[in-house]
């Protein structure tokens, strides 16, 4: 799942719920952050809830972001992990 434009407090549970459909349909869940325009801390708070709330259904969700400045920093900021590569064993590890 790519996120583009903006996720932000203004926007969070529209988003929430497309992960969740998406977490709906699979075990794992991919979500490429790297499109993302603004991001924010509770952008940030709500895809770890959702993160949580996966595992504690064993399901995962896998947070990627390579090259977005502005989704590194605000990881950074709140303290939570991304990848910023993605193989096999990734799947395994997270």
């Amino acid at each position: 799942m790519r996120l583009e434009g903006r996720l932000y407090s203004g926007n969070l549970s529209e988003i929430q719920f497309k992960i969740e459909a998406a977490l709906d349909k699979t075990q794992t869940l991919v979500v490429d952050l790297d499109p993302l325009e603004k991001f924010d801390a509770a952008g940030a708070y709500m895809l770890y809830i959702a993160s949580e709330k996966a595992r504690e259904n064993n399901k995962q969700i896998i947070l990627f972001c390579k090259e977005n400045e502005i989704v590194k920093r605000v990881f950074s900021f709140v303290g939570i992990n991304y990848f910023s590569k993605l193989t096999p064993l990734s799947f395994n590890t997270f």
